[in-house]
């Protein structure tokens, strides 16, 4: 009898384990699912949903194929989402839709080049009302894939470029870990990258995303899958490769140009708020070699100049650096994130990825600031070095790392890149028709043929950046959605939130 109470007492002890163990990781699972963003209220998409039509804006100035000047009076006309003409002596079809574009400026759908979805898709309305046209999703998932597949028929948003997730060094636990928290493609010696990298392509993403913890051994057999395969190399530089073996590889975008700080800072022995200044001659000193290799071998480099400016402000005072962008549109779950001790995400004070830490030496906080300034001038001097030499530079802002707000903060980085010495044209060129030419697509000028994504401003751009955002019209793959229109997603998004 006493043997039989205890068996069953150890069941029901092992059958609460095993369900309480159950229960835990879902509502972890839940938890993480939350903090990248799924558990916010999706705005139905449908709402918005606009069919192709033929209409003409008439009487605008439209920016030149090469990007540098307006040209005034002109009509373009657009049938069957392409842009059919663009004329200063229009001969239209009668009764057809037309916009006064009297005072107004058309310029191509703006492209960033590097954000993050997560499971947002609500971001995908953000970014239409801030004439983003095309985005580059740099750490693609499935779902991904199917939103990209439903804007191609018709859903609002934003034409998107897909790459894999990103892919680190890892095994066992930890690389389990890395998949299931921070959404990283963890990679084994036993693996069998060239499969893995065919699997990727043949699913529909667009490009391999090389990550900072890749070893060298592991670099090298993507390097060859992609050399084998024709599959797009992008990414950061692995910690233990050099700049020599980049400018050798199949490498050819990295995504971001701090990219190239850090592999300097390497070169340098690191640097500190002591040594700021000498780092920052010794990257002078390096950067006509860096724009010679990247010419010479054509790799692009996005710029996410914005984000890397952001970090003094957010180190010194987060909930400043808070009240300077678009907050309410940020999902909540990657704004909130789990707990100051889970590194994933977070913008608010008690959970921001880049706070100091509250007992934080006060007497050391001016050598802080000074060490991330520094860093940031770096990424100014070889962006310098790559726009006077005609580097591709694309546009990008890592949208959704704090404080990057999905579709806005692509003005910020076009602000941050004339600050930085771009002209008005050539930071316009790195958000339109570079970043299009370099995806192959036709896009990112306003000239016949080409797809219609366009957006109407009130100002013009060429004359000062920040009348990007004077935005009226947008014009998605021949959609045309008007100020009203842009005005009613961007209170959905915000009401969702």
């Amino acid at each position: 009898m006493f043997k039989r109470k205890t068996k069953t007492l150890l069941i029901w002890i092992a059958s609460f384990f095993i369900v309480s163990s159950a229960l835990s990781l879902w509502i972890m699972d839940y938890k993480i699912d939350q903090v990248w963003g799924e558990h916010t209220q999706i705005v139905n998409p449908e709402t918005f949903r606009k069919p192709q039509q033929t209409f003409a804006i008439m009487n605008v100035s439209v920016l030149s194929a090469d990007g540098d000047s307006m040209q005034p009076n002109h009509t373009v006309l657009i049938e069957d989402g392409l842009i059919a003409d663009v004329s200063s002596e229009p001969n239209l079809p009668t009764g057809i839709t037309t916009i006064d574009g009297t005072g107004k400026y058309l310029i191509p759908g703006l492209i960033d080049s590097h954000i993050h979805l997560w499971q947002s898709p609500n971001d995908l309305l953000l970014y239409i009302a801030n004439g983003v046209t095309h985005i580059r999703e740099m750490n693609g998932s499935d779902e991904h894939l199917m939103w990209k597949a439903e804007i191609e028929v018709g859903r609002p948003g934003p034409e998107m470029f897909v790459t894999s997730r990103r892919h680190n060094s890892s095994s066992g636990i930890a690389g389990l870990f890395e998949r299931w928290t921070a959404k990283i493609n963890p990679v084994d010696d036993t693996d069998d990258i060239e499969s893995h990298v065919q699997q990727m392509m043949e699913k529909g993403y667009d490009a391999v995303k090389i990550y900072t913890l890749l070893k060298k051994r592991h670099f090298q057999a993507f390097n060859k899958a992609a050399l084998k395969l024709d599959v797009q190399l992008l990414g950061h530089i692995p910690k233990e490769m050099t700049l020599d073996e980049i400018w050798q590889s199949e490498l050819k975008e990295l995504a971001h140009t701090e990219e190239l700080v850090k592999a300097l800072a390497r070169e340098f022995g690191e640097f500190n708020s002591e040594t700021s200044e000498e780092f920052l001659q010794f990257v002078h000193k390096r950067s006509a070699d860096i724009v010679t290799h990247l010419l010479k071998n054509d790799v692009a480099v996005v710029s996410t100049l914005s984000l890397i400016e952001s970090i003094a402000p957010q180190k010194l005072d987060v909930a400043d650096a808070l009240r300077a962008v678009e907050l309410d549109y940020v999902n909540p779950g990657i704004a909130e994130a789990l707990h100051p001790s889970v590194p994933i995400m977070g913008w608010l004070p008690d959970v921001n990825i880049y706070r100091l830490p509250y007992n934080y030496p006060q007497e050391k906080i001016p050598g802080n600031q000074t060490y991330w300034k520094a860093y940031a001038q770096a990424n100014r001097i070889l962006l310098k070095a790559m726009a006077n030499k005609g580097v591709k530079v694309l546009a990008g802002t890592d949208a959704n790392v704090p404080v990057m707000v999905p579709g806005f903060s692509l003005h910020e980085e076009l602000v941050s890149l004339t600050q930085a010495g771009f002209s008005e044209a050539q930071a316009l060129r790195a958000a339109t028709s570079t970043p299009a030419a370099w995806m192959k697509v036709k896009s990112g000028k306003v000239l016949a043929g080409y797809q219609a994504d366009l957006v109407l401003l009130h100002a013009n751009p060429l004359k000062d950046i920040n009348h990007t955002r004077t935005v009226d019209t947008v014009i998605s793959n021949g959609r045309q959605y008007n100020r009203t229109d842009l005005d009613s997603m961007l209170s959905s998004v915000k009401s969702a939130n």
